[in-house]
């Protein structure tokens, strides 16, 4: 009998391997036909994609690399040129949906489906982003930074919940903007509110939640942790439960709203997905989105809206309260936009184009190239294979190919960029040393904006699926730094001790630098594990 069992477990595992060993090598017959540099996977180069930056393709001397498996092939690439062509051929290098779908956790979404499905939701949720609703970010980010501003005030003390409170402040910008879900809290740092009207969990608490339990909730289906015991699963069901109670809710909202106007002009992203959910299309029967496309939207376009937001924020602050002539730099323009002003007078027609073209726009700028949200951006070929040039070569993409447009190494290709001189305690990438604002202020012939090289600066991806939201985007990031700057400074957070003032900052200094670098993980974005201190401090003129 153990004999038997023995021989049947070998048996399958000779079996497992030949059919590793075939799909190995019909892989690598497929790399060498495609005139491409392959390598043999597993590679460790590749292990922490945004910290390795430009490292594995300098160190392998090209800028597409085919990284083979018996499981499949993936294409790495850096390169602007072939960049270029695999985002705007959008019917040869399409969305891997099977790798996306994690993201449909509600229902449907814009980001991980393909075809005519996708280019619905797209064309429902496009409209929405007009100069009304760039306007109106513009306003309300003007309103909720200087709410924050007046609670940093008040605490008289050190800011070591800046994520929580820029994330705070992100929520209610997008959600009163694009939701009709207005958010009363006295200021983005919050008081702490109570659940309402059956729910466990407040409407922040639900979505942020959601956010950090993410992991578990693409692993692990909601049924099974609905009856899990691990109190990790408990948790990770609480906050899917809720945030869907919120959705469902602001859903009905919507929908009894829009009966009773009967018809309405300046439709909302929620608005038009609401409508779009419930006409029929011309000759069906059915409208052309499901009411569970509806909710999959709603989170999929909340949870990207806000959370990328703030982490930028995040990282601009804290970047510049360790480059403080970086930030006397961006008073200073500040000062020459805007001058002496209150912000009630600051308007998205005249002051948000200035400010976009000057030194916060440059902030913004470099703050994405060095933590762009996504590490990678994925294509696939599908079924069949597709050529594409590079340095005046073809090559051939095979079929159903991953492809990683890595956009850390783009971003630090010394090919487009300048390479990096370590000059603080950061590690690998090293952001800190590289943050340079003035860089997109320049431009060595003429003295005008620096334009990047087509396919090198790929924040808000490229082509015809660019991030629709990247103007609200802008407005809501300039309208924050514009708000924050003007009569304050945010420093790193010193003891007093006017002796050892300078050996202090230069420690809260390095701890900065690992902070923003050695302690950067990827969970849906870029997100800094750890928190480094900062004090708000009224400015000197």
């Amino acid at each position: 009998m153990v004999s038997s069992f023995l021989v049947a477990t070998v048996s399958l595992l000779v079996f497992w391997a030949c059919i590793q060993y075939r799909n190995l090598r019909r892989n690598i017959t497929q790399a060498k036909q495609s005139g491409l540099p392959y390598v043999l996977s597993p590679l460790s180069r590749f292990g922490q994609i945004w910290h390795e930056g430009y490292q594995p393709f300098a160190y392998l001397k090209t800028d597409n690399v085919l990284v083979v498996s018996p499981s499949g092939n993936i294409l790495w690439t850096c390169d602007p040129e072939s960049i270029q062509q695999f985002s705007k051929r959008s019917h040869d290098f399409v969305k891997p949906v099977e790798m996306m779908g994690m993201l449909n956790l509600y229902g449907p979404t814009v980001t991980a489906t393909e075809g005519e499905e996708s280019r619905i939701y797209r064309k429902t949720a496009a409209p929405s982003f007009n100069d009304r609703t760039h306007a109106s970010a513009w306003t309300e980010s003007l309103k909720r930074s200087s709410s924050l501003l007046q609670g940093w005030e008040e605490m008289n003390a050190p800011i070591e919940q800046l994520n929580e409170h820029i994330a705070r402040l992100t929520l209610q910008v997008i959600s009163f903007v694009c939701f009709d879900r207005p958010m009363d809290l006295p200021s983005a740092t919050g008081l702490k509110a109570n659940p309402s009207g059956g729910h466990t969990m407040t409407y922040s608490e639900a979505i942020s939640s959601m956010v950090a339990n993410i992991s578990t909730l693409f692993i692990v289906p909601p049924p099974v942790l609905q009856f899990s015991p691990l109190s990790a699963h408990k948790q990770a069901m609480t906050s899917y439960t809720e945030w869907q109670k919120y959705m469902e809710e602001m859903r009905d909202e919507t929908s009894a709203s829009l009966q009773a106007s009967h018809s309405k002009n300046d439709l909302s992203l929620l608005e038009s997905f609401m409508q779009a959910g419930q006409l029929p299309r011309v000759g069906s029967q059915s409208p052309p989105i499901s009411p569970a496309a509806v909710l999959g939207n709603i989170f999929v376009f909340i949870m990207a809206g806000y959370e990328t937001s703030a982490n930028t924020l995040l990282y601009a602050i804290t970047l510049l309260a360790c480059r403080p002539d970086f930030q006397r730099h961006l008073q200073a323009d500040l000062d020459r936009i805007l001058g002496d002003r209150p912000s009630s007078t600051w308007s998205y027609e005249h002051d948000f184009p200035k400010l976009l073209d000057g030194y916060v726009g440059a902030v913004i700028n470099e703050t994405l190239r060095l933590y762009t949200v996504l590490p990678f951006l994925p294509k696939s070929t599908k079924e069949k294979a597709q050529v594409f040039t590079s340095g005046g070569r073809e090559y051939i993409v095979p079929p159903d190919t991953l492809i990683l447009m890595d956009t850390s190494a783009v971003h630090r290709n010394p090919k487009h960029w300048p390479e990096v001189v370590p000059r603080g305690e950061d590690g690998p990438p090293f952001p800190v040393s590289s943050f340079d604002p003035a860089r997109w202020l320049r431009n060595s012939d003429d003295g005008s904006a620096y334009n990047p090289v087509a396919g090198s600066y790929i924040p808000f991806s490229d082509g015809p699926r660019v991030c629709m939201g990247k103007r609200f985007a802008q407005a809501q990031l300039c309208a924050v730094l514009a708000t924050v700057y003007k009569h304050h400074s945010i420093e790193l957070a010193v003891k007093d001790d006017e002796r050892r003032y300078q050996e202090r900052w230069q420690e809260a200094r390095e701890m900065a630098d690992k902070e923003l670098s050695t302690n950067v993980g990827f969970l849906m974005s870029l997100k800094m594990k750890g928190k480094v201190p900062l004090q708000l401090v009224p400015r000197k003129k």
